[in-house]
Formats: C-alpha cells, sequence, structure tokens
C-alpha cells in the first residue's frame, strides 16, 4: 500500500485563507454600516458574517481533508481539526443562543 502524499503548502495555505476569511467576517460585518429600517435593521450585518463563515466552514473542511493525509498523532494533523472546530463551536453557540431566545419568549 503506498503512503499518502502529504502537501505542507497545500495545508498552509488552506489554513492561512481560512484565517482570513473567518476574520473578515468578524471585521466586516462589525465595520459595516446597518440598513434596512425596523426590524430587518442590520440584516446585512448577520448576513455578511454568516456568508462568510459559511465560506470558512468549506475552507475548514478542505483543511481537515488535506489533514488526514498525516499519520494520526502528528501537529499538522492536529492543526488541521482546528478550524472544523471552532466551526462545531460557532454553530453550537447559534443554536444555544436561538434556544435561550425562544425560552425568554416564552
Amino acid at each position: 500500500m503506498s503512503e499518502p502524499k502529504q502537501n505542507t503548502g497545500l495545508l498552509a495555505g488552506i489554513l492561512a485563507l481560512w484565517v482570513l476569511v473567518f476574520g473578515w467576517s468578524v471585521i466586516g460585518s462589525w465595520g459595516m454600516e446597518p440598513t434596512g429600517d425596523g426590524f430587518t435593521r442590520g440584516l446585512n450585518r448577520i448576513t455578511h458574517f454568516l456568508g462568510w463563515q459559511a465560506i470558512a466552514a468549506c475552507l475548514a473542511l478542505a483543511a481537515f481533508g488535506v489533514g488526514r493525509a498525516w499519520p494520526k498523532g502528528s501537529g499538522a494533523r492536529s492543526v488541521s481539526r482546528l478550524p472544523l472546530g471552532c466551526v462545531g463551536v460557532l454553530v453550537l453557540l447559534i443554536a444555544a443562543h436561538i434556544g435561550w431566545a425562544m425560552i425568554q419568549a416564552g
């Protein structure tokens, strides 16, 4: 059986791009002027954040897939799981926030 190819440059590039996209989702939505009236005011900030987070989630999945080429317990494999863990934490936080709002409403 042949050894899987370990592409350090590809993993580093995907992780760097993930950091940029993740950071832009926060910084870009924070500095954005809210638009809309009434209930929908500021919805553009939320859609900006979630849209870029969806792209970051795709990059996290790609980094996880590329990181599987390294042996178990290696540093590169561990680092490749970090972005996917951040996606999981973000999804849990959003679900907890929605659940808390539902409990408070009623």
